[in-house]
């Protein structure tokens, strides 16, 4: 067992389909989900910030932490929680590579501080 049978992994890009910054944005059921490269590892998280909705994939990062392009609001793509902004939070999906597949799990899961 690998602890993930509870979870349904959908296919939803390649890897050949990340852009230069390791990132993509893809659909998962009826959210649209940003694929975030981080040290060669693949996350994904909720691409409209909770503040005003911004583009989450168009934000600058740094390390693990994705800033929302409108406000630098940031998230740690690992957690989907804020580090500077107290109670806010992006859902996180988990993530799996299968070949060159990216496959991202079609329930979404909140971080529990």
């Amino acid at each position: 067992m690998n602890g993930q049978e509870d979870e349904h992994f959908i296919p939803v890009a390649h890897l050949s389909d990340l852009d230069e910054r390791g990132r993509a944005v893809v659909r998962v059921g009826e959210e649209w989900v940003a694929l975030v490269q981080v040290d060669g590892r693949l996350h994904a998280v909720q691409q409209a910030c909770p503040h005003r909705g911004g583009p989450m994939s168009e934000g600058d990062q740094d390390g693990c932490l994705l800033y929302c392009p409108l406000h630098a609001w940031a998230f740690d793509v690992r957690t989907g929680i804020s580090p500077t902004t107290p109670g806010a939070r992006v859902r996180i999906y988990p993530v799996r590579v299968i070949g060159d597949e990216i496959q991202v799990a079609a329930s979404d899961r909140v971080p529990v501080p």
